[in-house]
């Protein structure tokens, strides 16, 4: 009687099934990398060269203001990844400056609630301004607009758009 750990039948079945989870795990981790691509296409940023980190973020939260919106709530990004560089093991000095400023708009938020009560998760919005260690001057804003196809996704995309392009503008860049 064969031995069946060693049986051809046995070998081949197990290696088709490791040859299949090995096909399996390849077209997982494309599948994730081509979505973090798109995730990150998604991301719109506007450069500010010539213009200090402090100054666009002033223009920021007074064109926040400006759209009737209440004082952004402030994430202090740069501070807290250099705070937990150590523990984490993540190189400190990312960004020589980096906040994070989320608003809600009640009429966007009542617009997209309307449509459905989900997109309560898409509210706040949030637009960061960073300027990079790299060395370049100057400061970027940073948005992920909502993806939705719908009036309450435009409105909230029309929004963030208004909200950037009269930042530029209070810096006499518009």
């Amino acid at each position: 009687m064969p031995d069946l750990l060693t049986s051809p039948f046995i070998i081949a079945t197990a290696l088709r099934r490791m040859v299949q989870r090995a096909i399996g795990a390849a077209l997982l981790a494309l599948g994730l990398a081509a979505q973090a691509g798109a995730q990150a296409e998604d991301i719109v940023t506007r450069h500010f060269a010539a213009t200090a980190f402090a100054d666009v973020r002033e223009a920021l939260t007074e064109a926040i203001a400006e759209e009737g919106i209440a004082q952004p709530v402030v994430s202090h990004f740069a501070d807290m990844l250099d705070r937990t560089a150590a523990d984490l093991g993540h190189p400190r000095g990312l960004y020589t400056q980096a906040e994070i400023l989320t608003f809600c708009s009640a009429g966007v938020a009542a617009r997209l609630a309307v449509e459905a009560r989900e997109h309560i998760a898409l509210c706040p919005l949030s637009i960061a301004v960073y300027a990079p260690a790299d060395g370049r001057p100057g400061a970027v804003i940073a948005y992920r607009p909502p993806r939705l196809d719908s009036a309450g996704g435009e409105a909230a995309r029309a929004l963030l758009r208004r909200i950037v392009a009269r930042s530029a503008a209070l810096l006499g860049l518009e």
